[in-house]
């Protein structure tokens, strides 16, 4: 059935799944477009996966690549080793993992959500090896202190979980769409649910014709404690490549960061788009005419580099 979706509902652009080898395993991802340039890196949101922008990536330009990622923990990626926690720095050092194995001597990124906030921190760190940024709905800065003591009070249960030989609470499949379509307030379409659901769950091998979720308990302890709003602001005009920013009119990110975020961007444009936190799913098309806007403005679907390793094809 898993493969099925899959195919039913990643038609349209082609792509490729791909696996790319880290010290403690690999990363996977699909690979949109031509193989014989270098591609967007393109990263998720908490746990979502790459099936996130099943229904974006086919209405970008043709004549450009797109390779999303599953992150650690995510989708068909490798957990991380026991003991160790998700968090800001190990999905950083996940992208320089990345950056250094495709030998990229610039990186183009875009990420939605906690995706987008590594991809502005990423570049925010490394802004001459940023081409162009693109944030879907990322940056949603807040203090964090309360969330990251619950995460360092839940996180030895999670890790004990991530590596029992118990399999996880299974269900049924009408029962997972609604417990991917529930968080965020609903912000997923039920009918969008099962491109989250074909990277994130298995067949059950105690239930029969139930499924449970595969993706590291481990995430469940949420940690992404990062630098605080006056920093991004104070670090952002260092960035000098060309910036996408949006925000969904259904989310909490603050208006007054994004406003200030444009101000003091060199080259930049910010949009506010009517939809929820996964608007880029629910409704791609509103996405994609102001990418490809973006795209055109600063010419950046020419003279793509050709760096690519065959090797990664799976």
């Amino acid at each position: 059935m898993l493969l099925q979706l899959i195919r039913k509902y990643s038609s349209g652009k082609l792509w490729q799944e791909v696996a790319i080898p880290v010290p403690w395993g690999e990363i996977r991802g699909k690979w949109w477009g031509p193989t014989d340039i270098r591609p967007v890196l393109t990263l998720h949101g908490w746990q979502d996966n790459c099936g996130s922008f099943d229904r974006l990536i086919p209405l970008l330009p043709d004549n450009m690549s797109f390779l999303t990622i599953d992150l650690p923990g995510h989708g068909y990626s490798s957990r991380l080793p026991s003991g160790l926690h998700y968090n800001l720095s190990s999905y950083l050092v996940t992208l320089k993992y990345l950056t250094n194995y495709m030998k990229w001597k610039q990186v183009s990124l875009m990420g939605h959500s906690m995706g987008g906030l590594l991809c502005y921190t990423y570049t925010m760190m490394y802004p001459k090896s940023v081409d162009f940024l693109a944030c879907i709905d990322g940056l949603i800065l807040f203090n964090y202190l309360d969330l990251m003591a619950k995460a360092i009070e839940d996180f030895p249960k999670n890790n004990q979980f991530s590596f029992d030989k118990v399999e996880s609470p299974s269900y049924f499949i009408e029962e997972i769409k609604q417990k991917i379509h529930k968080p965020h307030g609903g912000s997923i379409d039920l009918t969008n649910t099962e491109f989250i659901m074909h990277r994130n769950v298995a067949l059950s091998q105690t239930n029969p014709g139930k499924y449970y979720f595969t993706r590291d308990p481990r995430l469940k302890s949420v940690d992404l404690y990062t630098f605080s709003q006056e920093e991004y602001i104070r670090h952002s005009p260092n960035i000098s490549c060309p910036v996408f920013l949006s925000k969904f009119t259904q989310r909490m990110f603050a208006k007054e960061i994004f406003q200030e975020l444009k101000r003091v961007l060199q080259k930049s444009e910010a949009h506010i788009v009517e939809g929820t936190h996964h608007g880029h799913l629910n409704n791609p098309e509103r996405h994609a005419v102001l990418l490809k806007g973006f795209f055109d403005r600063f010419e950046l679907d020419k003279n793509r580099s050709k760096e690519v390793r065959e090797e990664i094809f799976v």
